[in-house]
């Protein structure tokens, strides 16, 4: 995978000396980096910019989830945990994989395969930035026993339930979707979709109003829905402020 930064956050030594030297094995050229809590991670996650993370999702501080919905950068990130209790949720934040502890080095080696995948992928999207992408105008959702074809345009946000996502209508009317919201936000145009919230993605074309209550931000939409946005996800919902 050439020459790549890789971050290990856990309270762990031994755990994050297992980590770097089964990497260190491999034929791989890595420089590491390691801490042992969620506020010296999105420290180094910022500052590092690594290419991928280990990460335990019980930190001191902050969890490993918290520590993904602060930081600016985005790195490929493999969770790590005692049992298998927030797998789905892992996924939520576009996890590669997710290990279980004791490590083995065979599921070890199947996360850094799919790190490998991952970075061959995002290779030939920056090969193909030059094209432009194209985006559905309409999906196949699941109605009953059916799939039936819904217009992106009239979708006004996607909220998570778990490893699942509700797609909401301007019609009032919603589907389950039994992918995943994170998976379900590279597949939209993201000029009309953005995320506000871990668990939300709205249309810009449906917000009715954005008003400040005590010290959050909300969003308006149709149907008298009102989505409070995520700390970190103010930045976005300023860009649409002129």
């Amino acid at each position: 995978m050439g020459k790549q930064t890789v971050l290990i956050v856990d309270s762990d030594h031994s755990i994050r000396h297992w980590i770097r030297e089964y990497i260190k094995c491999q034929p791989y050229h890595v420089v590491f980096w390691e801490c042992c809590n969620g506020l010296e991670a999105e420290k180094y996650i910022n500052a590092l910019q690594p290419d991928l993370v280990f990460m335990d999702v019980k930190l001191s501080g902050k969890s490993g989830f918290e520590v993904m919905e602060s930081v600016q950068h985005q790195p490929a990130v493999i969770f790590t945990s005692i049992s298998a209790q927030d797998a789905a949720k892992a996924f939520e934040y576009q996890a590669i994989d997710y290990l279980i502890k004791p490590l083995t080095s065979e599921r070890t080696r199947l996360a850094l395969q799919r790190f490998d995948q991952w970075n061959r992928n995002v290779g030939k999207t920056a090969g193909a930035s030059d094209s432009p992408v194209s985006y559905p105008a309409r999906i196949l959702v699941e109605k009953g026993h059916r799939l039936t074809s819904i217009p992106i345009n009239k979708i006004t946000h996607l909220k998570a339930d778990k490893d699942y996502t509700w797609i909401h209508m301007l019609n009032g009317e919603s589907y389950l979707s039994t992918t995943g919201i994170g998976q379900l936000e590279r597949k939209l145009n993201p000029q009309y979709f953005i995320r506000i919230h871990r668990s939300y993605i709205i249309n810009i074309d449906h917000i009715q109003e954005l008003y400040r209550d005590i010290s959050k931000l909300f969003v308006s939409l149709p149907n008298a829905i009102e989505i409070n946005v995520g700390r970190n996800y103010l930045p976005a919902v300023k860009e649409l402020i002129f």
